[in-house]
């Protein structure tokens, strides 16, 4: 009778891949008919939704959409304070060997730099150099053998296999819509110059058959006032609550979401006073939660018969387990300067950051994070001649997670954001701000392990016992246990114990005498 295997199988994930591509989205944009011509470039700005992306064969193929804002001192009195507002559509490949369709990719985009330079008052030409992240698993099944069945006196050796899970991975899109109103001491939109959102998960919650995700969006407007064309600003927080359905989870295990920004909407109309102070947001999101469970099943990792020869054929799998989650903030507090040239502050209109991670080192229980931090401020001064002005300054920053169990051989994933922004002028000089900076690490182990993937029974050798002695003794070597002296002489770990009155079969010692009494050997078939 042939011999079965029983097998369970154990979801696991392997990073196929993980490359850094960087691309840049240039694009001439001409001053809509309506807008003054352009007098000096204030500040640029750029965000970008990837729209789609998908594996292919050996590559990662992506689909995107850069946000343009350029802000610019008007050609005209008063060098008004006036925006362009712009889009490109681009598509970008990844060269990834080994990637095949329908595995798992995630991407993320850090903006390096951008850059505006006029062409002529009404025509700007605009660079958005950014790098993309990318990284690719494969989520498979692993055959775990738990039993076998059909040959006759099978012998088993079973190990704890500990490992780690992918219990579940579901993806689901979130929408936020709210409406609210500018308080009373706010003065009404007249233009809306700028708008700006960031979203942030604040919780997670694992819970029976879904994830529960508690999180933050929060938005910025920068608007020319109906009220003589003042500069103002208006910041809020839209607290959210979504549920993503993961029918294998359980509140035991340990899970983690990400989440991405896609397009965001505000509009700006008309209370019922008449003046513009309504605002209506619009935001898109993805989410995408991941569940994992301990397991520690007990595996065949061994098996024979005393009586018919069996062949076991071992598959070798590599994989990526998921070591654990780090997050922390990091506050920046400096202070911007302006030049000395420059006119002097009257009133900050806005400030807007990017982090860009430069180095990420993995040591043994830490992982450190080194990158820059680029701020730039648009503020109002009192000199008619230049009366906006930008300021622009690059910070070096530096996380350190502690992550208990993480070695130096292990492969980290690192996303950072901007959590909050404030700040305020000190004097007519020096803009003293606070940033503050999230940093998400995940670690991942290398791992392979070998499985009975199949067993063969083949045709044996019949033992001549008159040729065997009635005792053999056999001095236990380094590393021997008393399953492989049993398979070694075609017995049991049973019968060996039994005749040499070991109670602990698990425990022998080099240099001990083992009997192996004729009798107890049986011969193939």
């Amino acid at each position: 009778m042939p011999v079965e295997l029983i097998k369970n199988p154990l979801k696991l994930c392997r990073i196929i891949g993980e490359e850094m591509s960087s691309t840049v989205v240039e694009e001439d944009i001409n001053v809509p008919d309506v807008s003054p011509d352009v007098y000096k470039i204030l500040y640029p700005s750029a965000r970008v939704i990837i729209k789609n992306s998908e594996t292919a064969g050996d590559k990662v193929i992506i689909d995107g959409q850069v946000l343009m804002n350029i802000l610019y001192a008007a050609d005209m009195e008063g060098r008004p304070l006036s925006c362009i507002n712009a889009s490109a559509d681009f598509s970008h490949s990844i060269e990834m060997p080994g990637v095949k369709p329908r595995m798992q990719e995630w991407i993320d985009v850090v903006i390096q730099h951008v850059e505006a330079e006029m062409i002529n008052a009404r025509k700007i030409r605009i660079r958005t150099i950014m790098d993309i992240n990318c990284m690719v698993e494969d989520i498979f099944d692993m055959d775990l053998p738990m039993d076998a069945r059909g040959a006759a006196d099978i012998q088993i050796l079973r190990e704890t296999f500990g490992v780690k899970e992918l219990a579940g991975i579901m993806k689901d899109k979130y929408t936020i819509k709210e409406e609210m109103e500018l308080s009373p001491e706010k003065p009404a939109v007249d233009e809306v110059l700028k708008t700006d959102f960031k979203a942030a998960i604040k919780d997670l919650l694992t819970m029976e058959g879904k994830l529960q995700i508690s999180g933050v969006l929060c938005f910025s407007i920068l608007y020319k006032s109906s009220n003589e064309g003042s500069i103002e600003t208006h910041e809020g927080e839209i607290p959210f609550t979504e549920y993503i359905e993961m029918p294998e989870a359980d509140s035991s295990m340990e899970s983690t979401a990400d989440l991405q920004l896609k397009d965001c909407y505000l509009d700006v109309y008309e209370n019922e006073a008449g003046e513009n102070k309504k605002i209506s947001i619009n935001a898109n999101m993805d989410l995408t939660g991941k569940t994992y469970k301990d397991m520690a099943p007990e595996i065949v990792s061994d098996l024979y018969s005393p009586t018919c020869e069996l062949e076991a054929q071992k598959e070798s799998y590599e994989f990526d387990e998921f070591v654990g989650r780090g997050i922390i903030t990091t506050v920046i507090k400096e202070s911007l300067s302006i030049n000395p040239k420059s006119p002097e502050i009257e009133k900050v209109c806005s400030m807007d950051a990017r982090v860009i991670p430069n180095e990420v080192k993995v040591m043994d229980d830490k992982v450190a994070v080194e990158g820059t931090l680029d701020v730039d401020c648009i503020y109002a001064s009192s000199f008619s001649g230049e009366p906006m002005n930008a300021l622009r300054e690059q910070y070096p920053f530096r996380a350190v997670l502690d992550m208990v169990g993480v070695k130096t051989e292990m492969h980290p994933k690192v996303v950072c954001r901007i959590d909050s922004i404030s700040f305020s002028a000190i004097s007519n000089n020096i803009i003293d701000f606070r940033i503050v900076i999230a940093t998400i690490v995940d670690v991942y182990k290398k791992k392979t392990k070998k499985l009975i993937d199949k067993v063969e029974e083949k045709e044996g050798i019949v033992l001549d016992y008159n040729t065997l002695p009635a005792v053999t003794v056999y001095v236990v070597g380094k590393n021997d246990t008393l399953w492989k002296i049993a398979k070694k002489y075609n017995t049991t770990v049973d019968a060996i114990a039994k005749v040499n009155n070991i109670e602990n079969p698990d425990k022998i010692n080099e240099g001990d005498k083992i009997l192996i009494m004729k009798n107890m050997r049986l011969s193939k078939k």
